[in-house]
């Protein structure tokens, strides 16, 4: 109730993110809680995170032009974001949410 009571006074959300992959080596640890506020967008959590982790970060997810990079994955709710409104998919606060960051190598032929 608590919690409830928090998040309805401050309007933000906890999301809990996942990072798979590569993109551990960037990040150092496999999951992280973030409180966002309502109406954030996963750009908004992007950016978030990639200025407490830093360069390493953004180059693993993003190309020059500020779009994923193509070995990039980011799911919301088990639900890619490209199939949504991509990063600017928003992160609604009244269901349980979930970020997986994945990053994988890319192999010759």
């Amino acid at each position: 109730m608590e919690t409830a009571d928090k998040n309805a006074r401050g309007c933000q959300t906890a999301i809990q993110v996942l990072y798979f992959g590569l993109v551990r080596n960037a990040v150092k640890e496999a999951e992280e809680t973030v409180m966002l506020p309502a109406g954030a967008t996963v750009r908004d959590l992007l950016d978030i995170l990639c200025q407490k982790h830093g360069e390493p970060l953004r180059d693993a997810l993003f190309t020059v032009e500020g779009t994923l990079t193509a070995s990039a994955m980011i799911l919301l709710d088990g639900t890619n974001i490209y199939y949504a409104k991509g990063l600017d998919t928003e992160i609604d606060n009244q269901k349980s949410l979930h970020v997986l960051l994945t990053t994988t190598a890319m192999a010759g032929g």
